[in-house]
């Protein structure tokens, strides 16, 4: 296109200029001049967005569109590309559009694109590159664009969590009283304040003979509390950059959240590796809160004990259900065990990406922690290439 028409230039300028040699018309020799300027140089080329729509939100595999209406002023050859992160793939339609501009001009760029890997993405660079009909000249540059994409794990259907007995006397947290609910009318104690605990309970008496901030505590009513830990070590990125055990891992703790808000219990939430903590709550808004929380996870190092002794003083105080998502074999279970003596504890290990001899040597080992798991707790076994359905 870009040849075809700097051709056409150079066609208008030779006639142009010999039409005014043969009529002696100085006009017509100025006006021949004009072609051939555009040939040598662009000018003050400018692209911005005047209307941009998309859909903000999609599953991870799922399909999202995207349409722009660019304002392009200047003079040359232009091209703008809609620059796409690294795990999205275009499925129809284009994120480039190019065009000749004489003045000013409305382009649009649509594409629909498949979003692979879960996060928030904000598509914010239109690059574009400006050129003159001969090539001679090349400009880059960048216009702003205020297009985001929130992609989710999708929620596999928990129809039900298999209850696997072992020696924790109530390993389903439907069956048990709450530690930490609704607050009824009945004074249990004043104790020291721990974080989570509302403003509203502080005992300001208490704390002015103690010095230190005390609290009343009262009897409780609801179900029992929940409270998931997510390992995100770095023996978890096992597999590829879109199908690894981190991110089976989210999507299972996206599901035992969304199967235990819904059903009334308080749910918190401890990224084990970056430290990320949500105290126990009920709702739906919770449930939001750990799914955009779990949408952040990028992982860290922090062994599983160091993080269990970390949250032991909450744990020892919500005394909940605690469902650690991990790859058993590669975790370190001491304190997991230590605590399964005070409070119910559910492992959900992850297998399935394995190969070969390593993979079968790997898969042993799971087999015999799983069995030991057994012992003192319940222990699921996810495969991550299935749909996780317990």
């Amino acid at each position: 296109m870009m040849r075809k028409a700097g051709a056409s230039l150079v066609k208008l300028s030779v006639y142009l200029f010999l039409s005014g040699l043969f009529l002696t018309s100085a006009e017509l020799i100025k006006l021949a001049l004009i072609p051939a300027l555009m040939l040598i140089l662009p000018s003050g080329v400018r692209v911005k967005a005047v209307r941009e729509e998309w859909d903000e939100k999609v599953s991870v595999g799922g399909v999202f569109s995207v349409n722009i209406l660019l304002e392009v002023k200047g003079l040359g050859v232009v091209r703008v590309r809609h620059k796409l992160p690294e795990f999205f793939e275009l499925e129809s339609g284009s994120n480039l559009a190019e065009c000749i501009v004489f003045g000013k001009r409305l382009i649009k760029i649509s594409y629909r694109a498949k979003a692979t890997k879960r996060g928030f993405y904000r598509l914010k660079d239109l690059e574009y590159e400006v050129e003159n009909f001969s090539k001679s000249f090349f400009k880059r540059g960048v216009a702003e664009s205020s297009v985001f994409v929130e992609v989710k794990h999708k929620i596999p259907k928990v129809r039900k969590i298999k209850e696997i007995r072992g020696k924790a006397k109530s390993p389903i947290p439907g069956i048990d009283v709450a530690k930490i609910g609704v607050p009824g009318t009945d004074f249990r104690e004043i104790r020291e304040y721990m974080p989570g605990d509302s403003m509203k309970f502080v005992n300001w008496k208490a704390t002015a003979r103690k010095g230190k901030l005390m609290v009343n505590q009262y009897e409780v009513e609801g179900k029992k509390a929940v409270w998931i830990f997510l390992d995100s070590n770095p023996y978890m990125l096992h597999g590829t950059s879109v199908k690894n055990y981190l991110e089976s891992a989210i999507e299972v703790a996206n599901a035992l959240a969304y199967y235990y808000t819904f059903r009334g219990h308080k749910v918190g939430l401890y990224v084990i590796g970056d430290g990320r903590m949500l105290h126990p709550d009920v709702g739906s808004r919770q449930f939001r809160r750990i799914s955009k929380a779990l949408l952040e996870v990028e992982g860290g190092e922090e062994s599983v004990s160091d993080a269990i002794e970390k949250c032991r003083k909450l744990l020892l105080l919500y005394k909940p259900l605690l469902v650690l998502v991990t790859r058993a074999e590669r975790a370190e279970l001491d304190k997991v065990i230590a605590l399964s003596k005070v409070i119910p504890v559910q492992v959900v290990t992850l297998k399935g990406l394995e190969e070969g001899f390593s993979g079968e040597v790997m898969n042993a080992a799971r087999r015999r922690v799983v069995s030991l798991i057994r012992s003192f707790g319940n222990c699921l076994e996810v495969d991550v290439n299935r749909v996780v359905i317990w």
